[in-house]
Formats: structure tokens, sequence, C-alpha cells
């Protein structure tokens, strides 16, 4: 087992930064959310490892990319919408969107014979920013 080599900073951080997060809000005291050590298989929880590899894997799809980034854009969109705003046929939106919803990454609501797609929680929208925010610095650097 590897040591916990993380200064008292650090270890505040994160435990700071655990308690300001929405999802943790509500949850039973004593809770924390998921740390790396947990990936690694060194904490409690088992599957978390195949867990980050699914979200990463439905993230690997450009398409699938296209479409959570027009949810964050736009915030809720209806299905033909959606399909229009990437450019896709209606079967392959719905399909994707199946994926999407499968993974928990977005949810619908039925309105009439209309269906409205949304990213399922605030968190997931940090993590694409995250992701342009990488590819900018990225391409930065590159640039320099």
């Amino acid at each position: 087992m590897i040591s916990d080599n993380r200064t008292s900073f650090e270890i505040f951080f994160n435990r700071a930064y655990n308690l300001c997060m929405p999802h943790f809000e509500g949850s039973p005291p004593g809770t924390r959310l998921l740390e790396p050590r947990d990936v690694l298989g060194d904490g409690h929880i088992d599957g978390v490892d195949e867990r980050v590899a699914a979200l990463m894997g439905a993230l690997a799809g450009p398409t699938r990319i296209r479409m959570l980034f027009a949810l964050l854009e736009f915030g809720e969109l209806s299905a033909g919408e959606l399909a229009k705003a990437v450019g896709m046929s209606s079967s392959a939106t719905s399909h994707q969107l199946r994926v999407l919803r499968d993974l928990g990454l977005v949810r619908r609501r039925r309105e009439g014979r209309r269906v409205f797609y949304e990213l399922a929680d605030a968190h997931l929208g940090v993590l694409l920013k995250e992701s342009l925010y990488h590819v900018d610095h990225s391409r930065l650097l590159e640039g320099a």
C-alpha cells in the first residue's frame, strides 16, 4: 500500500472541497466523497474504477460530447432541437440519448408527445467545462 503523502493543506482543501459540492448536501453525517484511493482499490467501495471508466467511455464519442455540450450551452432541449443542434438524424440522436440516459448523464421530461432532455446534474457541467479548459490549455501551450 502506498503511504498517504498529502500535506495538511491538501487534506484540508479536499475536505473543504467535498463539503461545498452540491451533491454532498443532504448526505448522512460522516459520508465522504470518493477519492483517488477508491479508484485504486484502497478505499472501502468496490467498482469505482469501473464506474469511472463507464463515464469516460460515454464521454469518448464526439457525437455524445456534442450532445452534452449542446445541453450545457442551451439548457433543456427537445429531442428534435437537440438533433438539429448537433446535425444528426432523429434516430441517431435517440440512440445516443438512450446511452446517455442509461449512464445517468441526462434526464428526460415528457410534455405531451414531446420529450425534453437536460444534463442530469450540475457537476456534469463542471466536468464538461474542465475538459474544455484542459483542451484549451493544451492548445495554448502548443502555440506558445
